[in-house]
């Protein structure tokens, strides 16, 4: 059973926090907007730009985190690596400025992320990540944020995760189910225990295109909707 589907948990559309995802993908652009709870004063923007290359692909983005008055910018580039059938490896250096309406000399930031994916069989895989959250900026750029998820194909059209997030030294439990439908539906649900305790999020395939809808919810702000739109070549 050979299984060629790829999470949107692990996949382009979660670059910032692991630049190996997606690394058997095509030549591939993506935009992300998130309206976070409702609030037209709190809104998150993303580009994205990720090209084939021989044994690995070269990523770069722009996101931007909040409003007028406060906000978190980071610029990105990165690369990714076939080490091995098994092995991928990823490597980015994010610069992350952020804006303090009415303050001069705003803080910035320069940060390694470190991607490690390994697929033991057809049916495991394991996800690394090391990176930093880009909230806190009194770190000097050290990441402060570590991921690590395995992931167990249970058929043709499912598979479901189970892994551990450590950020804001707090560290959260995650399960999610994935679901498959042909090669232009994915679905995943996912139950943490964070503040943002579910989250749900589907894509669909048409031609070159992919859209991804996805929304959380937190316990006290309540939901957030993210859009996003992918081109492939």
């Amino acid at each position: 059973m050979v299984f060629s589907q790829e999470p949107i948990q692990f996949s382009f559309w979660n670059k910032e926090i692991n630049p190996a995802f997606s690394i058997n993908e095509t030549n591939l652009a993506y935009v992300l907007y998130e309206n976070k709870f409702l609030l037209k004063e709190w809104n998150n923007k993303l580009i994205g730009l990720d090209i084939k290359t021989k044994d690995g692909r070269i990523n770069m983005h722009f996101g931007q985190k909040g409003n007028i008055n406060f906000s978190s910018n980071k610029t990105s580039v990165g690369y990714a690596q076939k080490m091995s059938p098994k092995l991928n490896l990823g490597l980015s250096v994010e610069y992350t400025f952020f804006h303090q309406r009415e303050i001069k000399n705003n803080p910035a930031l320069l940060t390694p992320t470190f991607g490690i994916n390994f697929k033991q069989s057809e049916l495991n895989s394991f996800y690394f990540s090391i990176y930093n959250s880009g909230i806190i900026f009194h770190n000097n750029g050290l990441p402060n944020s570590l991921i690590i998820f395995w992931n167990h194909q249970v058929n043709d059209n499912s598979s479901f995760s189970l892994g551990s997030i450590t950020e804001k030294q707090m560290i959260y439990a995650s399960f999610a189910f994935h679901y498959f439908y042909m090669d232009s539906v994915k679905l995943t649900f996912e139950i943490n225990s964070s503040e943002i305790p579910v989250n749900f999020a589907i894509t669909c395939s048409l031609k070159s295109f992919e859209f991804l809808l996805e929304n959380n919810y937190h316990q006290k702000l309540g939901i957030s909707n993210q859009i996003g739109l992918a081109y492939k070549w």
